[in-house]
């Protein structure tokens, strides 16, 4: 009885520590490469190698436990293996919600069409980068772009492919943008980006960039490949002087991007003083 008893505690802990590869090769598969990555890959060889102890033990020990004594280590095997199984599988449990929180994190603060932030978090970025421009007198600058005549892409064409012109864009226009800008779809056919660090003159240059990249690109939409091509208008805004708020960043941009549309469209009116806020 003991042995049999011994034998099973040992054998059901090398069925556990199996059980326990199986999570961390989940859990493996949960995190990119890095140093998380590499230390799971770690605690899945020392599991492998508890597994060929136990099978040494066993093969060794088959049938010599034949005193009460004898189950102690068959004991610590099977409770260890069950230690092993728990922690890995609270571990992926915890990768796991954490995964999903920060897919609802994202989701909450991209536009689900673009992929570009949403107005929303554009709006917690700019509240942020004010702030710092305020404290440390950093320069800040928006950059409010329009498609020029985008609704008659959706009259001839259909929405479709109106919504494919508008990722393309946004893909076209977050390679032209630094990995601290910050680039939102601020309504329709409008992407906001907000450009930390930058004063008035090199926000100018972002922008006729931004404008001659998209005038020069050829869009080939939808399923028969169409080729589009479009321009933009954008109104260029920049902290300092009476424009120290959100609001009065935004409206300048809006203005300046009014002018931009009034003077016939695929343009970029940066930031003029003489023009005052409309409010």
């Amino acid at each position: 009885m003991l042995l049999l008893l011994s034998n099973s505690l040992v054998l059901v802990g090398i069925l556990i520590l199996l059980g326990s590869l199986l999570t961390v090769r989940r859990i493996l598969r949960s995190f990119p490469e890095g140093r998380s990555h590499k230390g799971w890959f770690t605690m899945g060889c020392l599991i492998s190698l508890f597994v060929l102890g136990y099978l040494a033990y066993v093969n060794i020990f088959w049938e010599k436990h034949t005193q009460a004594t004898d189950l102690i280590v068959p004991g610590v095997f099977f409770f260890g293996a069950c230690f092993v199984l728990l922690s890995t599988f609270l571990s992926l449990n915890t990768a796991l919600d954490i995964i999903r929180i920060c897919e609802l994190e994202k989701e909450s603060s991209t536009d689900p069409l673009t992929g570009v932030y949403n107005r929303r978090h554009m709006e917690k970025c700019l509240q942020e980068e004010i702030a710092k421009a305020q404290r440390y007198k950093f320069d800040l600058s928006l950059l409010l772009i329009d498609l020029d005549n985008f609704k008659l892409i959706n009259d001839q064409h259909g929405h479709q492919v109106g919504d494919q012109v508008l990722t393309d864009i946004s893909a076209l226009v977050l390679q032209e943008l630094r990995s601290f800008d910050v680039m939102a779809r601020y309504g329709g056919e409008e992407f906001l980006v907000i450009a930390p660090n930058t004063g008035p003159g090199y926000a100018h240059i972002l922008a006729e960039r931004l404008r001659k990249r998209i005038e020069m690109h050829h869009f080939f939409v939808g399923s028969k490949a169409l080729k589009i091509k479009l321009t933009i208008s954008i109104g260029v805004s920049s902290y300092g002087g009476s424009i120290t708020t959100q609001e009065s960043l935004v409206l300048r941009a809006d203005n300046n991007l009014y002018l931009a549309k009034g003077q016939g469209r695929n343009k970029v009116i940066a930031d003029q003083s003489k023009y005052p806020l409309q409010v």
